[in-house]
This record gives C-alpha cells, sequence and structure tokens, in this order.
C-alpha cells in the first residue's frame, strides 16, 4: 500500500497520524520530563511541552500506545514551533522502530476515532 505524501513545508510525511492527547515521557541530554502528545503516526510524532529542544537532538520517548503496549521509542527531534500560549510543540521522526510497535500504531491511526477512546 503507498501513502501520499503530506507536504510540511520542508519536509514529507510518509506515515498519516491521528491526534492523540496523552502523556509522554521524554529522556533528552539525561534530563527526563513529561509531556503531552499532540498526534502520532508510525514514522513519527507530535510532543507539546515547556521546554524547547534542539532540532536534530535524539531523544527517547516512552508511552502507552492505545490499545496497545508502554514503549520506549528512539526519537530525533525534526521541528520545533512556538505556540502563542508559550507551549513548544515538537515534530519527532521515529529512529529504528519496531515492526509490532509499527503495527501497534498503525491500527490506532485507522481505527474509527469512536471505537479508541484515546
Amino acid at each position: 500500500m503507498k501513502f501520499d505524501y503530506e507536504d510540511k513545508g520542508h519536509f514529507r510525511r510518509q506515515y498519516p497520524r491521528r491526534a492523540m492527547k496523552r502523556k509522554a515521557g521524554v529522556l533528552c541530554d539525561g534530563s527526563y520530563f513529561v509531556c503531552e502528545t499532540g498526534e502520532i503516526g508510525e514514522g513519527g510524532m507530535a510532543i507539546v511541552s515547556d521546554f524547547v529542544l534542539t532540532e536534530g537532538h535524539e531523544l527517547v520517548v516512552s508511552l502507552q500506545i492505545p490499545s496497545g503496549d508502554f514503549v520506549f521509542l528512539r526519537a530525533v527531534v525534526r521541528s520545533t514551533r512556538q505556540r502563542e500560549d508559550h507551549k513548544v510543540v515538537h515534530g519527532l521522526s521515529f529512529a529504528d522502530i519496531a515492526f509490532s510497535i509499527k503495527r501497534q500504531i498503525r491500527a490506532f491511526v485507522s481505527a474509527r476515532a469512536d471505537s479508541i477512546a484515546s
């Protein structure tokens, strides 16, 4: 199955994403903090935090996939955008994600909104 790429300006998404409002843990440069998630897809996710992370930094995100496992995912910060409320939205790209985890994320993204409580 081939997905169309979503044009986001300077990069394109290969996989569709779905909104997901949950807590996630982030480990970056030896510091750990908890933040909100924004959306998720097989290739990456968005997080909303009080902290500004540098594009290109590697980090580890821990989260519960809806109707799936609690996972630890390696990711790279691809974009950073400050909102009007001074929160920062970071676009993350997953690195070396296992097929079984991709499958759980794909199931969440493709499920009907009323069949899974996010």
